[in-house]
């Protein structure tokens, strides 16, 4: 009976998820990532792909690596930002060719560090993809890369909006318009950002009223000259 009550116990466990490699395609997500359980002593390795757009919050902690894959690649646009707290302007435009695809981390402890994928439209209109060389948070002789304390930090907000986007069904709906009237009472807040739309249901207070939400706008098959979401 007792062994009955500790196999209970440790299905009901909650798993500690650790993201570990993040990719953004066509404005989707697709993670992988450690479900740890810690009590049972053993975890799991899961790759999930999500249907749902990204949303605005995750789109931007994502940019913020930008200043990075500059910077660790030496090109001529470090020169001219601020690395440590880029500015609108540094993201927008000085940045606005260079795009984040995703990331992949590595190491443990000491040894952990990242690699940053991303993509930069050249002037002739091709896409020149782009994969940082890993960089160690941490360096035993401290000649490592000279922001990684910002990079470290940059990459702990990514993996904060991953995990509401995974597990929390924070998420962006791709939407033209609203058909309906929001009423005092209404149960939809609906925040528009972008191209993107997010949505927070709440629990009526009394009564049934009829809402009628546009479905998601379907994306154009017609390939793009430059995805920046690739």
């Amino acid at each position: 009976m007792k062994e009955e009550e500790k196999e209970l116990e440790q299905t009901q466990e909650v798993p500690v998820y650790e993201i570990q490699k993040v990719k953004v395609n066509n404005s989707r997500l697709t993670a992988e990532y450690q479900e740890r359980f810690r009590e049972a002593n053993y975890s799991n390795k899961v790759t999930k792909q999500s249907a749902q757009i990204v949303h605005d919050d995750l789109r931007y902690a994502l940019s913020l690596l930008a200043p990075h894959v500059v910077s660790i690649c030496e090109m001529p646009e470090a020169d001219r930002i601020n690395v440590t707290d880029p500015s609108d302007t540094d993201l927008n435009e000085t940045l606005k060719d260079i795009v984040v695809t995703g990331y992949s981390k590595g190491g443990s402890a000491e040894s952990a560090g990242v690699s940053i994928q991303a993509q930069k439209l050249l002037k002739s209109g091709k896409v020149l993809n782009i994969t940082v060389p890993f960089v160690q948070y941490e360096s035993e002789d401290g000649d490592g890369y000279e922001y990684s304390i910002e990079l470290q930090q940059a990459i702990s907000r990514c993996d904060y909006e991953v995990d509401a986007y995974l597990f929390e069904g924070k998420c962006g709906l791709r939407q033209e318009s609203f058909d309906f009237d929001t009423p005092e009472e209404s149960a939809i807040d609906a925040t528009s950002q972008g191209d993107t739309v997010e949505i927070t249901v709440k629990p009526k207070r009394r009564g049934r009223k009829k809402k009628e939400v546009e479905e998601p706008v379907a994306e154009s098959s017609e390939p793009k000259a430059f995805d920046e979401f690739a």
